[in-house]
Parts: structure tokens; sequence; C-alpha cells
């Protein structure tokens, strides 16, 4: 069944602003930086005035069960990709997260929408993660995780968005 999650926020910049810096290369490295991952890899990078393909390979500590551990590792080896369009003054995205070595992953959308004189991001994803006994546990840790970095992640576009 997997688990659901959803998020919602709000920022100071524009649509156009929040396109800008999506389309910064800088501005992923960084993020990922301030999440703590490693080992950054980019698959694809191509961005133009409507369409955005951000591909990436990277290692983030595998905050796991012991017996997870044994499957995944301390480290795990994540590929997202994000296919983001631009039309006026919304965005949206197909988002595909996965681990290496685990069956599933995190799949879902988002969307900035222009709200007065700000934008309303929001988030839906699914997670499910397809290994018997521990799938459940997992996809918790996993919807736990998310919603640490979406928070961890609006402070950095935040900054990012008042400082360019």
């Amino acid at each position: 069944m997997g688990k659901k999650f959803n998020n919602v926020d709000s920022y100071a910049g524009s649509p156009a602003q929040i396109w800008a810096m999506l389309s910064d290369q800088a501005y992923w490295e960084g993020k990922y930086s301030t999440l703590g991952a490693s080992n950054l890899q980019w698959k694809t990078f191509n961005a133009s005035d409507t369409s955005l393909t951000v591909s990436s390979v990277r290692e983030v500590a595998a905050n796991l069960p012991a017996a997870a551990k044994k499957v995944i590792g301390e480290t795990a080896e994540v590929t997202q990709t994000e296919e983001w369009t631009k039309s006026g003054d919304e965005l949206a995205c197909k988002i595909t997260i996965t681990t290496k070595g685990a069956p599933g992953g995190t799949d879902g959308t988002m969307s900035v929408k222009a709200d007065g004189s700000g934008s309303t991001w929001s988030a839906d994803f699914d997670i499910k993660v397809s290994i018997p006994l521990l799938g459940k546990k997992l996809e918790g840790i996993m919807l736990d995780e998310t919603g640490e970095n979406f928070v961890k992640e609006k402070a950095f576009n935040d900054e990012w968005l008042a400082s360019h």
C-alpha cells in the first residue's frame, strides 16, 4: 500500500524566481550538500525557458534498522529525477526517487503556483518499499526523513531566494 506524503510551503519568491533558482545547477549542488548528500553525480541537467530535467545520483546516510542496513548498507545510493515544466506562473514536476538495492521508492508530483506576491509550493508523494517484513517500517522511516528534508530544503530555498 505504501505511505502518502503531502506538504505545502509558502515562499516570498515568485514562480519566475523559483524557476530561476531551479534552473541553476549551483542551487542543486548547495541543496544536496545542505541535506547531507555526498558523491553527487549528474546524469542529466537540461534547462530551457519552459522545461527542466534534473537527474542525479548521490550517497546519503542510511538511517535504517540493522536488518535493513544488511541489505542496503551504511550509506544509500539514491537516484532522483525531477522533470519540471513551466506554463505562465505555474510550475509542475514529476519526481522519482529510487534507492539502489531497495525495491520500490518514491514517485510523486510537485507544483508551484503564484500566491499574492509570492508562491505556494505543493508536494504529493507515494512512498513504497517492497521488502517482506521490513517494508512498512522502512516506508515510515522514509516518510519521516522526507518531512525532515522538506524543512531543511525550505530553509535553504528561502536563503537562496533572498540572496539571488
